[in-house]
C-alpha cells in the first residue's frame, strides 16, 4: 500500500493475520473487509497438489492388493447368490407365470390389474 505523507510516497505494509482454514470459513460474512485490511495467511491450507501427494504417499501396494481381494470375495459372494436364484428358479414349476397377464380363465373380462392401470393412465383407444 503506497501512502503520501508531505508528497513523498511512501510504502506501508499491512499487518499479517493467521487463521486456520476452519477459523476463516466461521468469518464468512467479514472475510472481504479482512483481506482490505490485512494480509491473511491461512496456516493449514493444502493446495490440489499438496492434497494430491499426501493421498498419494496413503496408497502402497498392500493397501492395494487388500481392496482387490476384498472386491474379489464380494463378486464371489453376488455370483455364488445368483447361482443359487436361478436354481431355485429352475427347480419351481410356477416360473412361467406372466406379471400384468389376463388370468387364463376369464379372457372377457378385464382382469383388476387391467383395470387399475387404466385408472391410472385412462383408457386406450384401439
Amino acid at each position: 500500500m503506497t501512502v503520501y505523507i508531505d508528497g513523498e510516497s511512501v510504502m506501508m505494509t499491512r499487518p499479517k493475520k493467521k487463521y486456520t482454514t476452519k477459523e476463516w470459513k466461521k468469518l464468512f460474512n467479514i472475510q472481504d473487509i479482512l483481506c482490505k485490511k490485512f494480509d491473511i495467511i491461512l496456516t493449514d491450507h493444502e493446495t490440489t497438489r499438496e492434497k494430491l501427494f499426501t493421498l498419494l504417499d496413503n496408497i502402497n501396494l498392500k493397501n492395494i492388493n487388500k481392496g482387490i481381494d476384498i472386491f474379489n470375495k464380494s463378486v464371489q459372494s453376488f455370483g455364488d447368490s445368483m447361482d443359487k436364484l436361478v436354481t431355485e428358479l429352475d427347480k419351481t414349476s410356477k416360473n412361467n407365470i406372466k406379471i400384468w397377464s389376463d388370468s387364463p380363465n376369464s379372457k372377457s373380462r378385464k382382469s383388476q390389474d387391467q383395470i387399475n392401470l387404466d385408472k391410472i393412465w385412462g383408457l386406450k383407444d384401439d
